[in-house]
């Protein structure tokens, strides 16, 4: 499992319609558990989606459909990608992750996620991966980044 980070390779921090773009995440058949959000879109439906919320969960098409009409700034959020097998009511059986919750041991917080991408205070962004694949894609796309 690696932990990396980039804060200083994108003038601001997180874009996620980007983010998952330059990942190729995008084209991935995952449900998207985002949790600890704080986020302030400009369109009404997605103020009114978010606001209040401690979840989300969201398909790949969803979460790009939402971003392609408004790719907003996430000031804080957990996004776990989670296979589509697993059903919305297997998810939710566990904790929904947390920024609070990151140790100094890079680890995946929800058991069936891929991947976490964090949100932090809209300044940096944090993957935990054990996917080589996706690091090296994470590497050459942000030069800048901190491995731990």
């Amino acid at each position: 499992m690696k932990r990396i980070y980039s804060e200083n390779d994108l003038k601001s921090y997180t874009y996620m319609g980007r983010i998952l773009s330059d990942l190729d995440l995008d084209k991935k058949d995952y449900l998207w558990l985002i949790s600890n959000i704080e986020a302030y879109p400009q369109n009404k439906k997605y103020q009114k989606l978010i606001n209040g919320k401690s979840y989300l969960l969201m398909t790949t098409s969803e979460l790009i459909s939402m971003l392609k009409e408004e790719d907003f700034q996430w000031i804080w959020a957990v996004f776990s990608a989670i296979p589509s097998s697993y059903t919305r009511e297997d998810i939710l059986k566990y904790n929904l992750p947390c920024l609070e919750c990151i140790n100094d041991v890079p680890k995946i917080q929800h058991p069936f996620a891929e991947l976490e991408i964090y949100a932090v205070d809209s300044s940096y962004m944090l993957m935990v991966s054990d996917s080589d694949e996706l690091i090296d894609k994470f590497k050459k796309c942000y030069p800048k980044y901190i491995e731990e």
